[in-house]
């Protein structure tokens, strides 16, 4: 599965623990380990990268004479088996107090009752994006908040396009389809879908059909149906016609290189893909758009969320630094310095984000982004529509074919 997209291209194969971080934060309002002279020590356990880490310890730095009497722990565990650690650990009655988990797995603890809710710690519901609050919201409270916000859309070369007398990135699936071929010639490629994500990148298309992945009650997979069956046929059209060979395994790390050197006029990424593209030396060639709609407009959520565990035994202190964090100073900062995207609607106004036309794209791509499957079999469908995916694009099963067996897979998973 590829619930948090940015994080494959950036996470190493080994654990990798940072305890030593030691912070001290602002804002406790009393309780638990956290009155008078208290003292109290909370652990956040997380998967930073390297400038995540440092711009964090930056950031926090200067509560610490504010404020001495908490202090966080991070607790950075890059390792493949983060959550199958994590569960095991809160089911034992551990854990640590803070969590940066994907969505899907916040539904799954909160649902499990693994997570506490936050009171006014997390501000209200009206901050944040509608999707991005689907994974932690239960009986009309916020039992988490989403700390990283990003979905898909679609980044296209503006040379090549000029140079094939295209005047507008396609807005529906026939022009996309068209571009795709118009833009294919020598060894340029119109596109690049791929299933090395497993299904994450398909997700849109999927929905953008009018499919769904799972009937209203969550019991059924239902993605063969005939409108999933085009999604999927569209796809792989598109590796006979225009695109590079080998889209079944290849992943954006494939792709990325040829989307800068001109090789390869449009493909499908996160806000994480900005960073990089603005210090290519390409300014002016490329820019991003909504995805094309099918019988409907639709992206795919991604991101994290931040949860306060059960079995906090600082939980007053726990909520306390969830408050600040989710301030918007605090937003401000930490997404300015890394280039990642508000996860608040109100500073998409800020000068610091609503100058940058890219970031308002997103702004609007977030307003058409949908959460996936938030069942505890949501891993097994993921890993089901990913193979057929693949399987399509390969050519070694037709698109219905695929479908037929991964919903067979996913239902037995389900049961």
């Amino acid at each position: 599965m590829h619930p948090r997209i940015r994080t494959r291209t950036r996470i190493a194969a080994a654990l990798v623990s940072t305890a030593a971080t030691v912070i001290a934060l602002t804002g406790c309002s009393g309780g638990s380990g956290t009155t008078g002279d208290d003292k109290a020590t909370i652990t956040f356990q997380e998967q930073f990268s390297d400038a995540e880490t440092a711009q964090f310890t930056k950031q926090l730095a200067e509560f610490e004479k504010q404020h001495p009497n908490i202090t966080v722990k991070l607790i950075r565990d890059n390792d493949a088996s983060y959550y199958d650690k994590l569960t095991t650990q809160i089911a034992a009655g551990q854990g640590p107090d803070i969590a940066r988990v994907e969505p899907p797995r916040a539904s799954q603890f909160i649902a499990a009752g693994w997570v506490q809710p936050l009171g006014d710690a997390g501000g209200s519901a009206k901050d944040y994006f509608p999707a991005s609050l689907k994974s932690v919201t239960k009986d009309g409270q916020l039992y988490g908040v989403p700390v990283d916000v990003s979905a898909l859309a679609l980044y296209y070369r503006t040379d090549l396009f000029k140079a094939a007398g295209i005047d507008a990135p396609p807005a529906t699936w026939d022009e996309f389809e068209a571009d795709a071929k118009t833009l294919t010639k020598g060894d340029v490629h119109g596109v690049g879908l791929f299933g090395g994500w497993g299904g994450f990148e398909f997700y849109p298309w999927l929905w953008q059909s009018g499919a769904e992945v799972v009937n209203s009650d969550q019991t059924k997979a239902v993605f063969d149906s005939p409108a999933a069956v085009k999604a999927l046929t569209l796809w792989a059209d598109l590796q006979k016609t225009a695109m590079p060979k080998g889209m079944a395994a290849a992943t954006e790390d494939d792709l990325k290189g040829p989307f800068i050197s001109g090789k390869l006029a449009m493909l499908t990424s996160g806000p994480w893909m900005l960073p990089s593209l603005k210090s290519a030396g390409i300014d002016g060639k490329w820019a991003v758009a909504p995805l094309p709609e099918g019988e409907q407009a639709a992206t795919v959520l991604g991101g994290l969320d931040l949860v306060v565990l059960k079995n906090s035994k600082h939980a007053d202190a726990a909520k306390t630094f969830v408050k600040w964090l989710m301030q918007d100073s605090t937003q401000k900062t930490w997404a300015s310095a890394l280039g990642y995207l508000p996860v608040k609607t109100s500073l998409y106004s800020d000068p610091a984000f609503k100058d940058d036309s890219s970031i308002a794209t997103f702004s609007t791509v977030l307003q058409q982004a949908k959460t996936r499957p938030t069942v505890a079999a949501a891993g097994d469908i993921d890993t089901a529509l990913g193979a057929a995916v693949q399987s399509a694009l390969s050519g070694s099963k037709t698109p219905q074919r695929a479908l037929d067996d991964a919903v067979a897979a996913s239902n037995k998973a389900l049961k």
